[in-house]
């Protein structure tokens, strides 16, 4: 499987846009706290984390083909569970059904990871570390608030056996521990 420093590289050469690889770290960090909720392979999950959107600048104007190419990419990079997780992110474009704890934790935590970040930038300073769970669950109610964060997608952590409350917990924990390299 694809180590560390070569998944951190591959995020550098294929994607230009700086937020878009803050999501990628995001997305990674909440899933090797949740895999260790579940004993499952850190490694794996964080590097299925970090990767998942690793065409999108390619494919954002084809999401029929979104994630489809991120498996491609990755092929040789990583186990079939890792590329069919990352093809299931995207499952309602595509015919990959979400089937067990890894594909539905990246699809939750794909979603909630922009919902915390939301939240972190209309606190008084714009800062992970002022984020409470209670606010994340009060943004996570406003659907005026973050509307193109699908909430449903959030409530796939069901799915794994975590409640809303729960997977917010672990989730913003996560994000905190690397602020700073999410610059906030």
């Amino acid at each position: 499987m694809i180590g560390e420093d070569e998944a951190e590289n591959m995020v550098i050469e294929w994607v230009d846009t700086e937020n878009l690889r803050k999501h990628m770290y995001a997305v990674s960090a909440i899933m090797g706290e949740v895999a260790k909720e579940f004993d499952g392979d850190s490694e794996l999950w964080r590097r299925v984390g970090l990767l998942h959107d690793i065409d999108y600048e390619e494919t954002k104007d084809n999401p029929m083909e979104h994630a489809m190419r991120s498996a491609e990419i990755l092929e040789d990079k990583m186990p079939k569970k890792g590329l069919k997780a990352i093809r299931a992110h995207n499952h309602q474009h595509l015919d990959v059904s979400p089937e067990n704890d890894l594909d539905n934790a990246l699809i939750a935590a794909d979603a909630v990871s922009g919902l915390i970040v939301a939240t972190a930038l209309v606190m008084p300073n714009s800062k992970l570390k002022e984020v409470r769970v209670e606010s994340v669950l009060k943004k996570f109610d406003d659907s005026s608030f973050a509307k193109n964060i699908d909430r449903d997608r959030i409530l796939y952590c069901q799915k794994i056996g975590l409640e809303k409350k729960e997977f917010i917990e672990i989730s913003v924990k996560a994000l905190q521990k690397i602020d700073q390299k999410l610059g906030l």
